[in-house]
């Protein structure tokens, strides 16, 4: 288990989420994370749509934040690997892509060969789909779903996966997986209401169970006070982490 020396290397392991269409607001989250003392800001579809990667990437650059592109690339691997080339090529390259791992194997290969120094991480499960839905879907549980996933991500030699933090110790214990990245949405304080997460953990427990960084979002950036929460996870992690 990690320990944390200051709230500087806690809010290192923290990605802010940047889920808006908005640009002033998209703004403001950027600075907050370099305000809180966090290198890592993500950009999802919604921003990308509504104003461009470029746009994403710019914002990142002013700011002097490492971004995700968290793309979620899911198509044939031609596709796949010339949008991963495209990607690395903007103002401000990424520090990571996300792709779907179930693009299949030939695309991973794709993807990896294009990135360069970026990493790429390969979504397994979604953290919506609980165990039932998983079931219905892909006929076995998240667990063992992930598993198979995050093997195949480690297979084509991708940097990490997402997953679910109920799967971080199962995924660092595993000796084919253990040494892939751990990039973690669906972390949240029990203070807050899960909505439309299924799998999810405490960041202090995400943390403790091996994770190597958070994604967190509407827990901050939908707070009364963003400064304030993202303060109190901060303090959280450290405190329990600390205190183990």
């Amino acid at each position: 288990m990690p320990t944390f020396q200051s709230k500087h290397e806690v809010a290192n392991r923290i990605i802010l989420a940047i889920d808006t269409a908005n640009a002033a607001e998209a703004e403001k989250l950027a600075e907050l994370a370099k305000s809180a003392g966090a290198i890592y800001i993500k950009f999802g579809l919604q921003l990308a749509t509504a104003k461009s990667w470029q746009w994403c990437a710019k914002l990142a650059k002013k700011h002097q934040l490492d971004w995700v592109a968290d793309a979620k690339l899911d198509d044939i691997p031609n596709t796949t690997s010339a949008s991963v080339a495209s990607l690395v090529k903007l103002t401000h390259s990424p520090y990571a892509i996300t792709i779907h791992t179930t693009a299949g194997h030939q695309a991973m290969l794709g993807a990896q060969a294009k990135a360069g120094q970026v990493k790429i991480f390969g979504v397994t499960v979604l953290t919506s789909l609980s165990d039932e839905e998983c079931q219905r879907i892909y006929g076995s549980t998240a667990k063992e779903k992930v598993l198979e996933l995050a093997q195949s991500a480690a297979t084509a030699g991708l940097a990490g996966i997402v997953a679910s933090p109920q799967e971080v110790s199962m995924i660092k214990q595993n000796e084919k997986t253990k040494n892939l990245l751990t990039m973690i949405p669906g972390a949240r304080s029990t203070r807050v209401q899960t909505v439309d997460q299924a799998r999810v953990a405490t960041p202090a427990e995400t943390i403790a169970a091996g994770a190597d960084l958070l994604v967190i979002g509407r827990e901050i950036t939908q707070a009364s006070d963003p400064a304030t929460a993202f303060a109190k996870i901060i303090d959280d992690i450290k405190g329990v982490i600390n205190g183990a």
